[in-house]
């Protein structure tokens, strides 16, 4: 995964394909990764109930995380405050049908009763991105359909090694989908705080941590940047992350608290830095032993200087593990579903 700048959360979501040649997709179904969700319709018909029935509109986790409520002294109706709860996020994990979240539909243009064209009309207000599979002979109309946002990407039928092309740009647009379901959340972090989900080399950091670690689905878990991360088999860690403004509020709480000599020169230099999500917990730990909450860390260099550490298995968020379904064992119970 690449993106410009990181959504505030991440999960693997279900394509769906419409055609009404069985043959085709039979074969595409045998092109695709083996962790890749996906179900398949010949029926566009079949395909409209099934995502109507289950469509949860994407900017559900901005809602339930960002609220909005007037001050509480007889202010006017036009003085708001705007609260992000970002711990509302990562209880998505519990959500057992999150990975059921369809984020991208392929559909073919020439089908009987409703053309591909047709049927992306009547989701056109519908978030979820659009491709189109077409031939020369609609190339006009498909391409002012483009232009006016109808569908998101068109890609002819008979293209070369066009199940590559499919699943290229499926990978493409699912990662926009995620950035549209939370561009309000990444909005309000990068003008309250640090803009490290908009910074080019953070992202290619972030990008390159969770390739090296397998994650499958990400969530944020603060303002400077932290992540909890889990891999396909819902196997947890955490990325904590720290900018200069984090650790100079670290060691102001330290200092109030008397903490030895030590843990300053470590908060001050960025040797270290807390393992905790946010620094109200640092005003109830024991300074007397600051193993237990303080990491070795590491610095990455975007538009300034982060400092992060990698925990596994983090207890701060009480995970409750047994409630949590992995993408592995969705894809196993789902994956036959997805045929015809």
């Amino acid at each position: 995964m690449l993106y410009s700048e990181i959504p505030a959360a991440y999960f693997p979501s279900t394509m769906f394909f419409v055609d009404d040649s069985r043959e085709f997709l039979i074969n595409l179904t045998l092109q695709l990764e083996d962790t890749m969700a996906f179900q398949m319709y010949d029926s566009p018909h079949d395909a409209l109930d099934s995502l109507y029935a289950d469509y949860r509109s994407p900017d559900y986790l901005s809602r339930r995380c960002v609220t909005e409520y007037l001050d509480s002294h007889a202010c006017p109706a036009t003085n708001q405050t705007v609260n992000l709860n970002l711990a509302t996020i990562h209880s998505e994990i519990y959500n057992p049908q999150r990975f059921s979240e369809v984020s991208v539909i392929v559909v073919d243009y020439a089908m009987p009763g409703m053309n591909g064209l047709e049927f992306c009309e009547k989701i056109q207000n519908k978030p979820v991105k659009k491709i189109l599979l077409t031939g020369r002979a609609h190339e006009h109309s498909v391409l002012d359909a483009f232009n006016e946002g109808i569908i998101d990407c068109y890609i002819e039928k008979n293209t070369k090694n066009v199940s590559l092309a499919i699943i290229q740009a499926v990978k493409k647009l699912q990662q926009k989908y995620f950035q549209q379901m939370s561009a309000l959340i990444v909005g309000m972090v990068s003008v309250s705080s640090v803009a490290c989900l908009r910074d080019p080399s953070f992202t290619q950091f972030f990008k390159k941590i969770c390739d090296e670690n397998n994650i499958a689905e990400f969530y944020l878990t603060d303002s400077s940047g932290s992540f909890l991360l889990l891999d396909k088999e819902a196997n947890l860690s955490c990325l904590i992350v720290k900018n200069r403004q984090d650790l100079n509020l670290h060691y102001e709480i330290a200092l109030d608290n008397k903490a030895p000599e030590s843990v300053l020169d470590d908060l001050k230099s960025g040797r270290k830095i807390p393992c905790f999500s946010d620094s109200t917990s640092l005003k109830t730990v024991d300074w007397s032993d600051p193993s237990t909450f303080l990491q070795p860390a590491q610095v990455t260099q975007g538009l300034e200087n982060y400092y992060y550490t990698i925990i596994q298995d983090p207890l701060e968020f009480n995970i409750q593990k047994e409630k949590i379904i992995s993408y592995r064992e969705y894809l196993k119970i789902n994956r036959q579903k997805s045929r015809f």
